[in-house]
């Protein structure tokens, strides 16, 4: 999400925060915030959030359907999306590769995009490894060249959809030690997200 705030007062404040076992963050919150433990028991998932105090700059985090959207209520203008993590389900004895190929590589209404678009190991997300498995969808031959091409005049279109690999960090992200049914779709804009990428957890009840 590309954001037109300024950077030392980026804030989130949650709704429906349970207590929950809380994660170390991996980096510092930033000034004036402090971070908070978010726990989503309709998605699954359990983060670390920025909780910040000026009212120009409180985001609320809550779950929409399977997405989590983060929101400012004083005024939620933005460049980017508010939808910010996506839980995904997939049958369990399903290889990830598999599942991601199924549900987005195979929806793509380009022809030549669904025949280049590949899963491939993900790259430059912030985000260590700790058991997590960490993929992007990537063009990959003469629809990748052309791509490239492309970008040097007009950088729009990345190709592979929407869930292909961009300008944003942009990536699958999978704990198949936490669930083999679920896994999530990770859009951390390309500044700083309001959250912290590497307490996210999913949790079973």
């Amino acid at each position: 999400m590309t954001r037109t705030l300024p950077p030392v007062l980026l804030v989130a404040l949650v709704l429906g925060v349970r207590p929950a076992a809380a994660a170390d963050p991996s980096r510092p919150p930033d000034q004036g915030c402090s971070w908070e433990n978010f726990e989503s028991a309709t998605l699954g998932i359990r983060l670390l959030i920025e909780n910040c105090p000026d009212p120009r700059m409180h985001y609320v985090f809550s779950a929409n359907g399977d997405w989590l959207e983060q929101h400012r209520p004083s005024d939620d203008t933005t460049f980017g999306s508010h939808q910010v993590i996506r839980v995904i389900a997939k049958s369990a004895g399903q290889p990830i590769e598999a599942a991601i190929r199924q549900e987005f590589i195979a929806k793509l209404t380009d022809k030549t995009a669904r025949a280049s678009c590949k899963v491939a190991r993900a790259r430059d997300t912030g985000v260590n490894g700790n058991g997590r498995i960490l993929l992007e969808i990537v063009p990959s031959g003469a629809y990748a060249r052309k791509i490239e091409r492309e970008l040097k005049d007009e950088p729009r279109d990345f190709g592979c959809g929407d869930y292909g690999k961009g300008q944003a960090t942009r990536y699958f992200e999978y704990h198949p030690a936490e669930s083999t049914t679920k896994y999530l779709w990770v859009d951390a804009g390309q500044d700083a997200p309001l959250f912290d990428q590497n307490s996210i957890e999913i949790i079973v009840k």
